[in-house]
């Protein structure tokens, strides 16, 4: 790995560890897709949401299906749009910025044919990870719409 892939990794988690502290985004909606050894997960990401992704256990594929995500990681940055294929190699962890309301896809190959032990299978653990295989957060996460209600109060 070269040094600008060393400290933009590195940025990126000192920016999880930050991020982990605060209230959490909802409204990701996930689908799953499975055939013929291939798994397809195709996120809807609001505008505005800044998320750090999991460590990638296996090669495969980042795709846009619409809007704008700028993304950083695996030593560089871009701006992934509508039609963007990028091959992300083992190890490809990513901040990404929805400048827009965003579609994304991402296919691996596996041989499950269910979300159940999939992430297991394709990601890294992190104690900093906060969402689950559906991008929802995970129990005992504070949630950015909660701390809006109790600031309202």
């Amino acid at each position: 790995m070269d040094s600008l892939a060393a400290t933009v990794g590195e940025k990126i988690d000192n920016l999880q560890s930050v991020m982990s502290k605060m209230p959490q985004a909802s409204g990701m909606e996930t689908e799953h897709f499975f055939a013929g050894g291939m798994y397809c997960r195709k996120i809807f990401i609001p505008r505005d949401r800044i998320i750090v992704s999991k460590v990638h256990k296996t090669e495969h594929l980042f795709i846009g299906c619409s809007g704008e995500l700028l993304v950083a990681g695996q030593g560089t940055h871009y701006v992934l749009r509508s039609g963007d294929v990028i091959p992300s190699p083992v190890g490809t962890k990513r901040l990404v910025v929805s400048l827009t309301d965003v579609v994304v896809m991402t296919v691996h190959k596996t041989d499950k044919n269910s979300i159940e032990g999939l992430e297991q299978e394709l990601m890294e653990d992190s104690p900093f990870s906060l969402y689950d295989v559906n991008n929802q957060p995970k129990d005992g996460v504070l949630l950015h719409d909660e701390l809006n209600i109790l600031e309202k109060t």
